[in-house]
């Protein structure tokens, strides 16, 4: 026998295969025989495969005519398994729905959609606008050094705002206490001493978020809470440094027509200290309930760090000077949000959470 007969044989032989898978579709009861017919015939391993593996014998010329029917046929093959396969995937589903209890005319599950919890939202938010300000986050452990918490930072050993603290310990000693931490302010600390001991220290421009606790549970105090701190430090900043971030903050946070003025305060940690307040964000400073009249709201405590702070941690106080701030997240978001009660922001009722959080 020839080459070129040789190679006519190949074709009527792929011609047979054509038609008995044609007639084996026709016949296929389901989906499933239908892609065992595509696996034997069309397969790496099939009879199309097989054949065609034959042409590395054949000629140019008859490589051509064997692969030409071959290719033509196969695509053929291809269509007609796809559609017969589509066919009765379609009368599978009908019967499976037939034979089904459930009733697919009813309406769908609704699965509503998640938010983040209020709290978290006001915190990212004002993590964000201190970015804007060009504070970079920092972040330490919630169990703490006593040392860190209140020493270094000019909390005397019987200094009556220890008391005031209402601290949590978790293991006291007389060499080291440990305390969840009342404040966020030990990460300054922490930075600070870290920072001391590099040639080129400042500046410094960090932001301080994170929980804290102290034993305390009322309707604006939990034992449990968020606060947000701001430090900067570098050879000449003042508190009209410290004015001008807060006043931006404020905007951003509550809105441009809010109003901020500082008042004369006492904290351990900053001298000259202030307290923050913004006008009302519910009467725009006309006075009401909220404010009690006086159309101002306490957000925030300020002021330049103490140099006995800076002592601690390592630092001349003769040759740096920096301002602090510290707002407590929970009072943030009950006044953004109209929460009378902070208690609210940790009872997990999920009408209060769709309302405040956004769930759908």
């Amino acid at each position: 026998m020839s080459a070129m007969e040789q190679a006519e044989k190949t074709c009527g032989e792929i011609e047979r295969f054509y038609s008995e898978a044609e007639t084996m579709i026709h016949r296929a009861k389901s989906s499933d025989e239908v892609e065992q017919i595509r696996v034997d015939f069309l397969g790496k391993k099939g009879k199309f495969s097989s054949i065609l593996s034959r042409l590395k014998n054949f000629s140019n010329e008859e490589r051509k005519l064997v692969g030409q029917t071959a290719n033509q046929l196969k695509t053929r093959l291809e269509k007609n398994l796809e559609h017969r396969k589509s066919l009765l995937k379609e009368q599978e589903l009908e019967e499976s729905l037939l034979k089904d209890s459930m009733d697919a005319s009813l309406p769908g599950v609704h699965f509503p959609q998640g938010a983040l919890h209020p709290i978290r939202q006001a915190l990212r938010e004002a993590v964000r606008i201190l970015e804007l300000a060009g504070l970079k986050a920092a972040y330490g452990p919630e169990v703490e050094y006593e040392d860190y918490c209140f020493d270094r930072l000019n909390f005397k050993s019987g200094h009556p705002a220890r008391d005031m603290q209402a601290t949590f310990f978790v293991k006291s000693s007389q060499d080291q206490s440990l305390i969840l931490r009342t404040h966020t302010s030990p990460v300054q600390v922490r930075v600070l001493m870290d920072l001391a001991k590099k040639d080129f220290p400042i500046p410094v421009r960090i932001q301080v978020p994170g929980r804290v606790y102290r034993v305390d549970d009322d309707r604006t105090h939990s034992p449990m809470f968020h606060q947000i701190e701001g430090l900067v430090v570098d050879q000449h900043s003042t508190m009209g440094d410290l004015r001008a971030v807060l006043d931006f903050f404020c905007r951003k946070f509550f809105g441009d027509k809010v109003k901020v003025r500082f008042r004369p305060s006492y904290f351990p940690f900053t001298e000259p200290s202030a307290e923050v307040d913004v006008s009302c964000v519910f009467c725009q400073g006309e006075g009401c309930k909220v404010c009690k009249q006086s159309g101002w709201l306490e957000i925030a405590g300020a002021g330049l760090v103490h140099p006995e702070v800076f002592r601690a941690c390592g630092w001349d106080p003769q040759n740096v000077q920096g301002w602090a701030f510290g707002m407590g997240v929970e009072r943030l978001a009950m006044l953004k949000m109209n929460v009378p009660d902070l208690r609210s922001f940790f009872e997990n009722r999920i009408h209060f959470l769709k309302a405040e959080g956004g769930v759908q």
